[in-house]
């Protein structure tokens, strides 16, 4: 009977390290198993289109390409739920109210579960038209309809998996880390398998992706029902309780903005580049994505390290901590991209060459890659400056960092610039976009370093004079 008991109070202790132990220390334990595992992963993925492009051809990576913006939709809207989710009860975590905690995870998951079913069957009823819409040729149809149709399938059995971060919540960052590294060896074992031994192509990278989803769901099912986690998955809160969504939807709206505005950007620059470039530019894009990705994968995982650590700060008035840790996290980010942007300007040729041998795609790609990242070393910075306010209760600012990349400045730089002056307009909307939203976020970062040391000054002036008020009486005695 004391097992559950002494259980239970470690781990109040590994949330309680979130207001106590030194910033760089928690940031390095909470986000390197995360950096490592979204790095294996993206890694794997990055291996998987090259299985595709390597079995199929350019038009087997068109088809991925094609189908991206689509999952993305889906994926954005249960990623709106758990981020938003994750977020909140980190918050609510360093307030003491577990209760509430506890209520949001179980409204969160039972919306999941109803939306990727809806999704799901809508999707497949009305998958040609939805395929042409986004952008899709005679050529590449049929192979985006057998993927989709896959993959739209798939995400019914797998809305746990976008619930890592809890685990993170929970004091588990390691474990966080296990999910997605045994996600990633599933994918490793079953997509090269169906592609190249079974000869199912298309369909086995998508069957490979709905094999790791159900592993990675499962294994964080598992360890959520456990009786002892501080928030846990209490079948007696999975209900939609539409006032705790409405609290987890305002803060995981950052994160569905920016996956739709990245799914509205990929299929205005799929037309676009079909329009100016081809089948050739679109698979170039794919693969340039790709890339795009993989290098962000390590800002992506400082972010993950970052929640529970500035949201929990924020919900326990520890502001000074809360500017250190935005310090710390925003110089990681940036060091990343920079890492990144270096590869991409050293070993251009190579990375295409990797996903096929075709020379057209090559030199295509390579000249995207320099043009249109051009300045990839700024976005680390501006990704971890829009995910900072969303940790910290200030969605309205997120969601205005979070757009102005990619709906208010890049999305019309395409549309015009691609009418005057053709391909070349597109690829140097990138540079103009990236450098654009550094700036704004540099603004807004500034504002905010200031309000915190404001509202520090004021949280310790309340505590001096709650220290002379008790002492006082004390005196008089």
């Amino acid at each position: 009977m004391n097992k559950p008991i002494q259980a239970q109070a470690q781990e109040v202790d590994r949330t309680a390290r979130f207001g106590e132990e030194g910033i760089m220390k928690l940031l390095i334990q909470y986000s390197l198993p995360s950096i490592v595992a979204m790095l294996v992963q993206s890694t794997y993925n990055t291996i998987n289109m090259s299985f595709v492009g390597r079995s199929i051809g350019s038009l087997g990576i068109a088809a991925i390409a094609v189908c991206m913006p689509i999952t993305m939709i889906q994926y954005s809207v249960i990623s709106l739920i758990t981020n938003g989710c994750s977020a909140a009860v980190a918050i609510k975590l360093g307030q003491g109210d577990k209760e509430s905690g506890r209520a949001m995870l179980g409204s969160s998951v039972a919306f999941n579960q109803l939306f990727a079913a809806c999704g799901a069957i809508i999707g497949i009823m009305f998958i040609d038209p939805i395929l042409r819409a986004f952008g899709a040729s005679d050529a590449v149809l049929p192979l985006a309809r057998d993927y989709l149709t896959i993959i739209l399938a798939g995400t019914v059995i797998g809305t746990f998996g976008p619930l890592n971060p809890m685990l993170r919540i929970e004091g588990f960052p390691r474990r966080a880390m296990m999910t997605m590294l045994f996600s990633t060896l599933v994918n490793l074992i079953c997509s090269p398998t169906f592609i190249f031994v079974f000869g199912w192509g298309i369909r086995g990278a998508a069957l490979g992706s709905v094999c790791a989803s159900l592993g990675s769901s499962g294994w964080i099912f598992l360890f959520l029902i456990r009786k002892e986690r501080v928030i846990g998955l209490r079948w007696k809160y999975v209900r939609l309780k539409f006032n705790h969504l409405a609290y987890v939807v305002q803060l995981g709206l950052p994160n569905f903005l920016m996956s739709v505005s990245q799914s509205l950007l990929s299929v205005t620059l799929n037309r676009n580049l079909i329009a100016y470039g081809g089948d050739v530019a679109m698979s170039a894009w794919g693969i340039t994505n790709n890339i795009d990705t993989l290098i962000s994968q390590p800002v992506f995982g400082f972010n993950q390290g970052a929640q529970p650590i500035i949201g929990y700060n924020i919900g326990a008035k520890n502001y000074a901590r809360v500017k250190l840790a935005l310090y710390c996290s925003l110089g990681t980010a940036m060091f990343f991209s920079t890492i990144g942007w270096l590869l991409t300007r050293v070993f251009p040729a190579q990375i295409f060459a990797f996903f096929n041998n075709d020379p057209e795609l090559i030199a295509v790609g390579v000249r995207m890659m320099k043009i249109f990242r051009a300045f990839l070393f700024v976005v680390g910075f501006q990704q971890m400056g829009s995910a900072y306010f969303q940790f910290s209760g200030k969605p309205k600012i997120s969601i205005i960092l979070t757009l102005s990349r990619q709906v208010l400045i890049l999305l019309p730089c395409i549309v015009v610039m691609s009418r005057l002056f053709g391909f070349d307009g597109i690829l140097y909307s990138g540079p103009i976009a990236d450098f654009s939203s550094m700036v704004l976020t540099t603004i807004f970062v500034v504002r905010e370093i200031k309000r915190l040391d404001k509202l520090h000054a004021e949280h310790e002036e309340e505590l001096r004079l709650a220290a002379e008020s008790g002492a006082q009486p004390a005196a008089m005695v």
